[in-house]
């Protein structure tokens, strides 16, 4: 081989070398975990829902911004090139959707699922959601309940299990009613744990929190303080109370007083939300890495990618034949406006009868004559057809 030949071979070698050395080196700027922690953030924000639904709207806020930017980034470059792509930019997001919003947030709920019955092994035997179920429908009660269900305790533990039993009626029908999609989201998210319960120790422990009410309440209004109250509870009760009776005189404390025992229940529902918290946060870092593997490895180049270009294939294919046709129409028309003047010119020579114009008649090449002889026979077949194309 000529030394010219054989140099050019060896820098061509080269150079491609060199090439996917320089892809093998590339490194996403938005993939470094420095940046990808804010990805999490969403994942964290979901687990805590929970205990804390104004952090968890926070803590999106990190997650959207770097979607956005990587989307982006997606979008502009392809690696280290500036090559715009609008497919590129869907593919990422999808991926993103994926790995850091939908699946760890159906991680999240599922683990939260799975830690609500480890309750029935801690106290009473009834799960975390079912206790939950409980707290939130003993607040409603205090809300509704008016001075005569307040005056003696078998009153209020009354009013509280009949308005419970009209609840889990409810609840029944409900889930009877509802459709698979339906019923498989509530499930998943704690929705029908009262009637999933056991009913004798549903009541039992439903007039046992009645009677936790009823004692903080008599306590509240004799001034007596309780270690089992929380003291921003009680300093919220003192302040508003303080508030009420400047306002209204000193005999109207009942909605302060109401406001109390709600953010008592509020506090129960907090301590038993942290357990599901736990649940979650272990079930979300449990599934991370599968989560990964299943989106990057499985779901996105056997399933969305290909998908995407056939999709893509079918709207290219489409737009072509659209303007196939619009083409071939506007041809068409052009050929029926062409014959259309054609006729005209034929009709103003037939019909004339100066000799001038009769000569000039005349004066055409047999095969112009021959031509227009034969125009005539086309032209109800060319009107009509002008007229639906042009319609």
């Amino acid at each position: 081989m000529p030394v010219k030949v054989q140099s050019v071979a060896r820098s061509a070698h080269t150079e491609n070398k060199h090439n996917k050395t320089e892809e093998k080196k590339y490194k996403d700027p938005l993939n470094s975990w420095g940046i990808r922690v804010l990805t999490y953030s969403s994942e964290i924000g979901a687990t805590v829902n929970e205990i804390a639904p104004k952090m968890t709207f926070a803590l999106w806020v990190p997650s959207f911004m770097y979607l956005g930017a990587d989307i982006y980034d997606k979008y502009k470059n392809d690696k280290n090139e500036y090559s715009p792509s609008s497919k590129r930019a869907v593919k990422e997001s999808i991926r993103q959707a994926l790995t850091f919003f939908i699946l760890p947030t159906a991680a999240t709920i599922v683990g939260q699922k799975m830690t609500s019955p480890v309750g029935k092994l801690i106290s009473d035997k009834l799960s975390i959601n079912a206790k939950d179920g409980i707290y939130r429908h003993t607040k409603n009660v205090i809300e509704q309940a008016t001075g005569d269900n307040f005056s003696t305790k078998e009153s209020f533990k009354n009013f509280l299990r009949q308005s419970l039993e009209n609840k889990v009626k409810e609840l029944n029908s409900t889930k009877k009613s509802d459709n698979i999609f339906k019923k498989t989201y509530r499930y998943f998210t704690g929705y029908f744990a009262l009637t999933d319960s056991e009913s004798k120790k549903l009541f039992a422990y439903a007039e046992k929190n009645a009677d936790r009410v009823f004692d903080l309440r008599e306590k509240l209004l004799n001034n007596i303080n309780d270690k089992n109250i929380p003291d921003k509870v009680i300093k919220k009760y003192k302040k508003e109370l303080s508030d009420m009776q400047n306002l209204y005189g000193e005999d109207f404390a009942d909605k302060a007083l109401k406001n109390a025992l709600k953010d008592y229940q509020n506090h129960l529902i907090v301590k038993n939300k942290i357990i599901k918290t736990i649940g979650g946060v272990a079930s979300c870092l449990l599934l991370t890495q599968p989560i990964s593997y299943l989106v990057n490895t499985i779901l996105m180049p056997k399933y969305i990618t290909p998908g995407m270009e056939i999709i893509s294939t079918k709207f290219k294919d489409s737009n072509l034949l659209r303007q196939h046709i619009e083409k071939e129409n506007e041809k068409r028309k052009k050929e029926i406006q062409s014959d259309s003047i054609l006729n005209v010119g034929e009709n103003s020579l037939k019909h004339c009868s100066d000799p001038h114009c009769s000569a000039q008649h005349s004066e055409f090449p047999p095969e112009d004559q021959e031509h227009k002889r034969r125009q005539p026979t086309l032209q109800p077949h060319l009107t009509q057809e002008k007229k639906s194309l042009l319609k």
